[in-house]
């Protein structure tokens, strides 16, 4: 399954897609229009819209119905969703997920990692701003994966058991702040994901997927990555022994070599809007903009 969280203009509340051949679809019209056939409870469906409980906490219960018909050609255009006329949002709840990023380690070491800002994750298509000192954005490319169980001191099996599903994962990175403040200042203002979650089962094996940035009219391949020294689920595993991870938590894994030197050779700057495609994954895109000056952290004595 493609799954999507977006927002209408004509309702407050953030609603659940699901996406085939580019296409979105409404999933509340979907079983309102289904409502005739769903007689049967023991089907599991459910009527929660809300995307934490309907995709997290009871694992999807009914979308793959749903997802069955669009793929059998079922695909009503009362359903449909244009996405010129709603805003993409990150497809996790961010104020429930941990964060959890990924470093990339030489073969025979243990993993490394650091803790991101969840509340900072943004959806396709949202401009990212920067903190107004820098004088360019830069950005890290990585895939990540969304976790559907508890993960606590778990073995390599309970960790790929647990993975969700995957998305791309933009890393953006103050350069300026890097150097003065460190790394985790440098990455806890903002990060792009989406603009939709793959389940496992659909996205396939990803080490070798094909990874192209475009920025304007020009394009650049990354090329193939090696295969990791460590597996997601070996990763997985690793940082469930340090830190609990529950249903919803966000994984990213370590960024794509190459992929910031790309952006730069582009010509990616403020203003300017970054376009990242992943094979089985879509593509998301961004804009980084320099953000206004923030007020001063404390009082100016007299």
């Amino acid at each position: 399954m493609r799954l999507a969280r977006v927002l209408l203009p004509s309702s407050p509340v953030p609603r659940i897609a699901l996406e085939r051949d580019g296409c979105l679809y409404d999933v509340a019209e979907l079983e309102r229009m289904r409502e005739g056939l769903l007689l049967d409870e023991d089907e599991g469906l459910s009527v929660a819209e809300d995307f934490f409980t309907r995709v997290f906490s009871v694992g999807g219960a009914g979308l793959d119905v749903l997802d069955d018909g669009l793929c059998a050609g079922n695909r009503p255009t009362e359903a449909r969703l244009w996405p010129d006329a709603l805003l993409w949002l990150p497809p996790c709840l961010p104020e429930r997920a941990l964060f959890v990023q990924l470093v990339g380690t030489a073969d025979g070491e243990e993993p490394r990692y650091h803790l991101g800002n969840p509340r900072g994750l943004l959806g396709h298509q949202e401009s990212v701003a920067f903190p107004p000192t820098e004088l360019r954005p830069d950005v890290e490319i990585s895939i990540a994966a969304l976790l559907g169980d508890e993960l606590r001191a778990a073995t390599v099996d309970e960790a790929e058991r647990a993975i969700l599903g995957f998305t791309i994962l933009l890393g953006w990175v103050a350069r300026q702040q890097e150097r003065t403040s460190g790394v985790l200042r440098a990455r806890d203002f903002a990060a792009t994901l989406g603009p939709v979650l793959v389940t496992k089962d659909e996205a396939g094996a990803l080490d070798d997927a094909r990874v192209r940035l475009r920025v304007g009219g020009v394009i650049e391949e990354l090329a193939r990555p090696a295969a990791p020294a460590l597996s997601f689920a070996e990763s997985l595993a690793f940082v469930s022994r340090h830190v609990t991870l529950l249903p919803g938590d966000i994984v990213g894994a370590p960024p794509i070599e190459g992929g910031s030197e790309a952006a730069r050779r582009l010509g990616l700057t403020f203003g300017a809007t970054l376009e990242v495609a992943v094979d089985r994954l879509g593509k998301v895109a961004a804009r980084p903009v320099r953000g206004p000056a923030p007020p001063p952290f404390r009082r100016v004595k007299s």
